[in-house]
């Protein structure tokens, strides 16, 4: 009787529900294998760039952690994760390494070598105090979300205001000026396929910053939440084709 209750309630979840968990898991599977394949590429040609790249993809996509679990487990139980906090640990965890890596990326493709690993060691710290605010001041960094009941997903969001939300921003803006800018300026000093990479890079970090903007801070409108995880693809098959390209330096 219990499992045919948690089979119907798991019936109940809505379409977006399903969407959202869907899409989620699809990004967060691509972001595995993504990871994983990048990680024997560079051992392989021996390239720094590629391992860094692909932990850079790897942990983008983790971000899609929190609804992933909460879709597992109302598919499991019928029910969702605990709370609004379990789902924001599993989400904003991933902002401190994804950062790090990010800037070893930016800082590859626009400074050189001290000012990269100096950059570096700033986003370590960045990343570093937003994990201890996050975990500190849970109840105040992420938003409060009632139980879904199973008919939908949690989205928990960064409250805007929080010291969490302006610590995303200037890693935004850092993302954007290093790796947004840095491929386009690299891309008009190159040609051939090595253009393409630093094409490919830039596209994929502008379209994960609005993403990651819309995710990060908002619930609602539920579509648009929907519409940037989907946009979130297109951002991991750029970042993909970016690293995959072969080129000769």
């Amino acid at each position: 009787m219990k499992k045919m209750s948690e089979k119907r309630m798991t019936m109940h979840l809505s379409i977006i529900g399903w969407l959202n968990g869907l899409i989620s898991l699809l990004i967060v599977c691509c972001a595995s294998v993504f990871g994983i394949l990048m990680a024997f590429e560079s051992k392989e040609k021996e390239s720094k760039m590629l391992l860094f790249g692909g932990l850079m993809g790897f942990f983008a996509g983790m971000l899609w952690l929190g609804p992933v679990a909460d879709f597992i487990s109302v598919i499991i139980t019928g029910q969702n994760l605990p709370n609004e906090l379990v789902y924001g640990v599993l989400t904003f965890i991933w902002i401190f390494p994804l950062i790090v890596c990010s800037m070893y990326v930016g800082g590859e493709l626009m400074l050189s070598e001290k000012k990269k690993y100096l950059v570096v060691i700033f986003s370590f710290l960045l990343g570093l105090i937003f994990d201890i605010i996050l975990l500190s001041d849970l109840d105040g960094a992420i938003q409060a979300c009632p139980n879904p009941g199973g008919t939908e997903l949690y989205d928990a969001s960064i409250v805007i205001g929080h010291p969490t939300f302006y610590l995303i921003i200037i890693m935004l803006v850092m993302l954007f000026s290093l790796v947004v800018l840095g491929g386009i300026h690299q891309s008009l000093k190159t040609t051939g396929g090595l253009r393409r990479r630093f094409i490919y890079i830039s596209l994929a970090i502008f379209l994960f910053i609005p993403i990651a903007i819309v995710d990060a801070f908002y619930s609602e409108p539920a579509e648009l939440v929907l519409a940037m995880r989907l946009l979130m693809l297109l951002a991991a098959w750029c970042l993909y084709l970016s690293l995959k390209i072969e080129v000769k330096f």
